[in-house]
């Protein structure tokens, strides 16, 4: 974990893509689902001891190897995001 200049922590994941699942994953954590909006609550139901104590987000960097290699030069960063824990919907 990181700390960014908001005193947010923050915790770094990759996102991939399986053909059928997205799958995020860290040295401590992996979580796959059919859809991104099921994934985001997998991932705050998983990390629930820790947002209780302060909101935290979480970097998602893609995994190249899901981009056909013919377009990576120019989507290095195209499926990153950042979400913010908990989800306010």
């Amino acid at each position: 974990m990181r700390y960014v200049s908001q005193k947010k922590k923050m915790i770094e994941m990759v996102l991939g893509h399986d053909g059928k699942y997205w799958i995020l994953s860290n040295d401590t954590l992996t979580i796959s689902a059919e859809s991104l909006d099921e994934l985001d609550v997998k991932l705050e139901s998983a990390l629930q001891p820790q947002w209780m104590e302060e909101p935290i987000e979480v970097f998602m960097t893609s995994d190249n190897e899901m981009i056909p290699d013919w377009i990576r030069p120019y989507m290095n960063h195209y499926f990153n995001r950042i979400l913010e824990l908990p989800l306010r919907y």
